[in-house]
């Protein structure tokens, strides 16, 4: 059952609730109010969801995204690393006096 026929049933039964005596119309009226409440509820329950799985969407693909990015930092950080550390020495240079990746220059 869709919406459209829920709420058409649902008029076509508070129709000939109004058609009822006072006192059976009172009670049911009541209960009709309820279920609509309740309806209401249920569809704000249900558009708070829908926007919090929105909100989790972007979050995850921030996440993914922040991932790859780190990735392929690393991999470039390696890389240069790498090509640090297996580059030759040059002219008057030691070993020791290469520039190494880790150290910061602070003795």
């Amino acid at each position: 059952m869709n919406e459209r026929t829920f709420q058409h049933q649902f008029a076509t039964l508070l129709d000939r609730i109004n058609e009822l005596p006072a006192r059976e119309r009172a009670m049911l009226v009541g209960l009709a109010e309820a279920a609509t409440d309740q309806e209401h509820e249920v569809t704000q329950c249900l558009q708070s969801l829908a926007h919090s799985i929105d909100s989790m969407r972007l979050c995850v693909k921030y996440l993914v995204f922040d991932l790859e990015a780190t990735r392929r930092e690393n991999e470039c950080l390696r890389r240069m690393l790498s090509e640090t550390e297996d580059r030759p020495p040059q002219q008057g240079e030691t070993e020791d006096d290469r520039e190494s990746f880790w150290d910061d220059g602070v003795d």
